[in-house]
Order: C-alpha cells, then structure tokens, then sequence
C-alpha cells in the first residue's frame, strides 16, 4: 500500500526537480575554426573560441493575457448590470387580453385548432413576436379548417 503511494510522489518528485534545472540551465554559443556555431551548456566545450552566453526566456514573468477570475466576474456583472438597466428602460408591452390560443393546463382539442386556424386568416391573432402572418401561415390555417372545422 505505501510503495502505491511512494512511487507516483517520488516520480512527481523527481520530474519538479528536474524541470528546475532546466528552468536554470545556462547555455553558452560559440563558433569554431571552421565557422560552424555550437551551443552547449558547458563553458569548456568551447576550447579557446569565444563564448556568449545566450539569454533564455523561460516565459517567466510575463503578464498574463488572459484576465483573471475576478476580473471576468467584474466584467459579467457590469453586463448584467448594464442589461438590466437597458430593459427597465425599455417599455413592456402587454397585450390587452390574454390570447386563448396559447398552450395552457387546457388540452388541444378539434374545437380550439378550428378556432386557432379562423382566428389566423381573419388577422386577429398574430405571431408571438408580432411578425405578420404571410403566405405559409395562411395556408397552414387554411388546411387546419378543413381538418378540424366540421
């Protein structure tokens, strides 16, 4: 039970270790006689040739782009905010009767669809979102008062 344990910690162990000195590694440049360039992290590979050390950006220190948790939380709420500001603002339209046609505790019955259909081609009841009725409305409504008006 305990080497169960003991092994993943020791692996994770063993990788943080080993991602620091990487992190940390200097490596250094230089050109040989034949004027090819090396890079290694060893100084003395380099012989008598002349060495730069060559400056890693491990990307640390980087300010992040994106924003974080609480600054989004920010922003979201100034939103909703601002929303619901814009709707207070907006007049609210009420009908001024209820509609009968709309889906209730009442079940569809052949009566309320012929009813629906007449009400639809006489325009007295318009989309939910008040668009006009057009052509296809019209014929579905025509279709629905052969079906269900009898």
């Amino acid at each position: 039970m305990k080497q169960a344990i003991l092994k993943p910690a020791l692996f994770a162990t063993c990788m943080s270790l080993m991602i620091t000195v990487t992190a940390n590694a200097e490596i250094y440049k230089w050109v040989d006689a034949n004027g090819k360039t090396h890079y290694s992290e060893k100084k003395d590979d380099a012989g008598k040739a002349k060495v730069e050390e060559v400056k890693v950006n491990a990307g640390e220190g980087k300010a992040s782009a994106a924003p974080s948790w609480q600054e989004q939380e920010i922003e979201f709420r100034k939103r909703q905010a601002e929303k619901q500001a814009k709707q207070a603002k907006e007049p609210v339209v009420k009908s001024k009767e209820p509609s009968p046609f709309v889906p209730g505790n009442q079940p569809e019955t052949n009566e309320s669809r012929c009813a629906m259909a007449k009400a639809i081609l006489s325009g007295k009841l318009v989309h939910t979102n008040n668009n006009k009725t057009d052509a296809n409305d019209k014929a579905i409504a025509e279709r629905d008062v052969s079906t269900y008006c009898r």
